[in-house]
């Protein structure tokens, strides 16, 4: 034994110092990177909003604006006419390009304007007609709009081409680090728009992302990149910087460990999380089409309906048309078109909801990792199977708790590492007890797990003898309960919330069962059906189904005033008790067996909580019960009814265990009216149920005493009223 444990301890070190290795880098083998990168998308997929911010819009050269205008690339007037539209037209706030135009539209008009003008003489003192590019500059730098550009990586010598806006102003503190020493993006090249529509333009920002993960996938995007010693932004952060008034930048730095690190960024007092590459988390908003598009088309062709998806809008001008390849692989979506990517940074940017890695993070999961490592190793191996999932699971649980909550709190940590940690030590150790479990548990478990309250396992165990499951009689107490129209209670509740309602409805009320030893034989939507006295002997059956029963309406009754508190009617429950000799066992087929009770006194039981609808009762109870109970119980009961149910001719008394306190007080005037009633004296007993006030035992009695005044029954009429419906 001492051995095993040896064996499982260090088996688990062992599992431990893995996941610690991977998670700091030690010995990294891209296993747990690829796991947190997966349950990164999961949980980003599992918080999507899927409603994006109104205030941004997505113009888009889709497929069918290529169609109607021609193939790409469009005339550069075109263009200008459609940022023209825009703002004109449309009352646009501000575009954002993610184009560039980093050559000249070519003019064949104006290669050949020196010999038109020689040929005809008119024109030899016109001017050169304007170019495509002219008229494009004239609309961008007539309204804010903010180009776009791209860096490149490149190890050959290859040129830059255009030109670059104008850099960040960078805002320098006594804790600023020098560029130099920041581990930021250093691109090798860039191609930008050409000079007349660069200096036109209000600003202008990147939108390459050379931070994409290594399995492909875009998660963060950085939001500046250096470039001979000068900071450029991201296009979505030169639009957030246009719309401040060109607001300078701060950089958030510290000096640690002999190197500086970059943690974020502020700008115009917009403060922005960063990892130490100036990169951010994308703010996912929701799947494809989350953000509203318009179709450039729609805007050249002067849509009306386009007014109100424009005005006062910030817009992103770029495409979603697969030819042009402007699509990315994402957590949300497999392809993703770019300028979606922007609109979502360009959101998180003006609401600054960005979630951030702390740099700490690292060192929190590796302790984090070591001390409940070491915990499990020792707590585990003396732990039974049942016991160890069970704490698997509570602390699987509390950990993706944890890490949920601070994930709505706006932090990523690190969230596969532990649960790879818990799977793998609980896998482990689950191998090496298995052989330590008792067969007789193992058994018992097998046996009864589904039939009884886990609280009688140790009782059934000690009795051999509950533990045979083949048919026998025995005299048994089964109880029925059934909610009054929870049908068209159900009808108005929406099919998500019904499911929640059901279990704050029946867990309170088996709780109650499980409480006074009951088992529970079924659940028929919203009724429950259970019995006493089996699988393990009970001599008070009786009195602890009764128990039970008062103890589920006490339940329902919380839960009513919870149901109000919600907005919820409430409910009412009718529950019918029957003791009587019964067959209880395993029972059904080859295929699928049941530990339940059959017999006629369990149709009996049943047709008794029918009935308490008809007399207004909470609890019936038959004279069966009553007689097994004898003096052993300090609840009130009186006198309902002599009855004779459908299916059966032996009538049956049925007696009611009174909650009501002002029902209480009625006892000896409902004994009283009960005999005047057995007597045939028909006036008294109307009189006597009548001055019950309102109570519903009372009322239905007045009714059939004063039918009986007028219809006096047949000299040979028993008292037994015999009901035609179940």
């Amino acid at each position: 034994m001492i051995r095993a444990r040896w064996f499982q301890l260090v088996g688990s070190l062992a599992v431990v110092l893995w996941l610690a290795g991977e998670q700091t880098g030690w010995w990294p083998t891209q296993l747990l990177q690829r796991l947190e990168w997966m349950s990164y998308d999961i949980r980003v997929n599992q918080t999507l909003s899927n409603q994006a911010p109104q205030e941004f819009v997505l113009i888009d050269i889709d497929e069918a604006s290529l169609q109607a205008y021609g193939q790409w690339p469009w005339p550069r007037q075109q263009l200008a006419t459609l940022v023209e539209k825009s703002f004109d037209d449309y009352q646009l706030q501000m575009l954002g390009f993610d184009l560039v135009f980093a050559e000249q539209e070519q003019n064949l008009l104006a290669a050949q304007w020196q010999q038109l003008q020689q040929r005809i003489p008119v024109l030899s003192s016109e001017p050169l007609p304007a170019t495509g590019d002219d008229a494009l500059a004239r609309a961008i730098a007539s309204y804010p709009v903010v180009t776009g550009f791209y860096f490149e990586r490149s190890d050959t010598a290859a040129a830059s081409t255009g030109m670059l806006p104008t850099p960040l102003e960078v805002i320098a503190t006594d804790a600023s680090a020098p560029l130099n020493e920041l581990p930021l993006v250093r691109p090798d090249r860039y191609a930008s728009n050409i000079k007349v529509l660069q200096e036109s333009a209000w600003a202008g920002g990147f939108f390459d992302n050379p931070t994409v993960d290594a399995d492909g996938i875009f998660r963060r995007v950085p939001l500046v990149q250096e470039f001979n010693n000068q900071l450029y932004p991201s296009l979505p952060l030169a639009m957030v910087r246009t719309l401040l008034g060109q607001a300078p930048v701060t950089l958030d730095t510290h000096f640690e460990g002999g190197l500086w690190q970059l943690e974020g960024l502020d700008m115009g007092g917009f403060y922005y999380p960063t990892d130490p590459s100036a990169a951010v988390l994308v703010p996912w908003y929701g799947g494809l089409d989350t953000f509203e598009k318009v179709s450039a088309a729609a805007i050249l062709r002067g849509d009306p309906d386009v007014a109100m998806k424009l005005q006062d809008r910030i817009a992103i001008l770029g495409t979603s048309a697969p030819g042009l390849m402007d699509l990315r692989a994402t957590p949300v979506a497999n392809v993703f078109p770019g300028m979606e990517i922007h609109a979502s940074v360009l959101a998180g940017l003006l609401t600054m909801n960005f979630k951030s890695e702390p740099g700490y993070a690292v060192a929190i999961t590796f302790l984090g990792l070591f001390l409940l490592g070491l915990i499990l190793s020792w707590l585990y191996p003396r732990l039974p199977a049942f016991a160890l999932v069970v704490t698997s699971l509570a602390v699987l649980i509390v950990h993706i708790g944890a890490n949920m909550f601070a994930w709505s709190q706006g932090l990523v940590l690190p969230v596969a590492s532990g649960v790879l940690l818990i799977v793998l030590l609980t896998g482990w150790h689950l191998t090496l007890n298995f052989w330590r479990e008792s067969k007789a548990k193992r058994q018992v478990a097998s046996q009864f797990g589904m039939y009884v309250p886990p609280e009688l396992v140790a009782d059934i165990v000690a009795a051999p003898d509950a533990q045979d499951l083949t048919g026998q009689e025995k005299e048994l107490t089964v109880l029925f309960s059934d909610i009054r129209d929870f049908t068209s209670f159900a009808e108005n509740i929406p099919p998500a919330q019904l499911t929640a309602v059901m279990n704050q409805l029946l867990s309170p009320v088996t709780r109650a069962i499980h409480e006074h030893r009951g088992t529970i034989d079924k659940y028929m939507g919203d009724a429950v059906m259970a019995f006493w006295g089996a699988p393990l002997a009970d001599p008070k059956h009786s009195l602890h189904a009764v128990q039970a029963a008062i103890a589920m309406q006490r339940a329902l009754r919380r839960t009513n005033q919870e149901f109000m508190a919600a907005g919820l009617p409430e409910l009412a429950m009718g529950i019918g008790i029957h003791t009587g000799v019964m067959n209880v066992g395993n029972m059904g087929s080859d295929f699928r067996m049941a530990y339940t009770v059959l017999g006629d006194n369990v149709n009996l039981g049943s047709r008794i909580e029918g009935l308490t609808k008809n007399y207004g009762a909470e609890i019936l109870i038959s004279d069966d019960t009553l007689q097994a109970l004898g003096d052993d119980h300090d609840f009130s009961i009186r006198p309902v009814d002599l009855v004779r149910v459908k299916g059966r001719e032996t009538p049956v008394m049925l007696f009611e265990v009174v909650l009501d306190p002002e029902q209480q007080a009625t006892i000896a005037q409902v004994q009283f009216a009960w005999q005047c009633y057995r007597n045939r004296d028909f006036a008294e007993a109307e009189r006597a149920y009548h001055s019950l006030a309102n109570d519903p035992l009372g009322l239905l009695f007045a009714e059939r005493c004063n039918y009986y005044q007028d219809n006096p029954p047949l000299p040979e009429w028993d008292g037994v009223f015999t009901h035609q419906q179940k």
